[in-house]
């Protein structure tokens, strides 16, 4: 996803090795705070990753992850702790979703463990998906819900040959079996 100087949002599409700019719909939230229309994201989630760089394929990476509302709704945070499996090295991460009144967009702020930090601004394209543009890194990123209990992230980084998936499946609440 790009955004060209109206402001206008395009989604890099992938043919092969060959990219394509095509015009990306925006959607706009009817009714309550555009905060409350990415409630989809919400939830206690376990995360299996599958990274595919240079053509190579690993899973060797699990987590968990918390999608939370944070002063009555005016951000979603999201936590997370991802293990390697193959090294036993952890990752933790904290993002922060918030809406941008001045430019109509969404931005999210993402804080590794490691120290590196990242910006992006997006926009939903429906109901269930968010789509994302990575400043500095030129990736773009999508989270979709898939169902009630599942939803999944896909980010591409050209540059790098990069496409990582994260599948989100609903931790039980653990207070439903009290």
């Amino acid at each position: 996803m790009d955004r060209s100087t109206s402001g206008q949002l395009f989604e890099v599409v992938w043919h092969g090795q060959e990219a394509s700019l095509e015009q990306e719909p925006l959607m706009t939230t009817e009714g309550g705070s555009p905060m409350q229309a990415l409630s989809f994201l919400v939830g206690e989630w376990n995360l299996d990753y599958t990274v595919t760089q240079h053509g190579r394929t690993t899973k060797a990476i699990r987590g968990t992850g918390s999608m939370r509302y944070l002063f009555d709704g005016i951000y979603l945070t999201f936590n997370y702790r991802a293990e390697h499996t193959d090294t036993g090295k952890f990752d933790e991460a904290h993002g922060i979703f918030a809406w941008d009144t001045r430019i109509q967009q969404y931005r999210y702020y993402w804080f590794e463990s490691s120290g590196t930090f990242q910006q992006a601004t997006g926009a939903l394209r429906d109901d269930h998906t968010l789509a994302l543009d990575w400043e500095d890194i030129h990736c773009t990123q999508i989270f979709r819900r898939v169902s009630a209990d599942a939803m999944y992230l896909e980010m591409r980084c050209a540059a790098e040959d990069l496409l990582l998936r994260v599948d989100f499946s609903r931790r039980p609440d653990p207070l439903q079996s009290l």
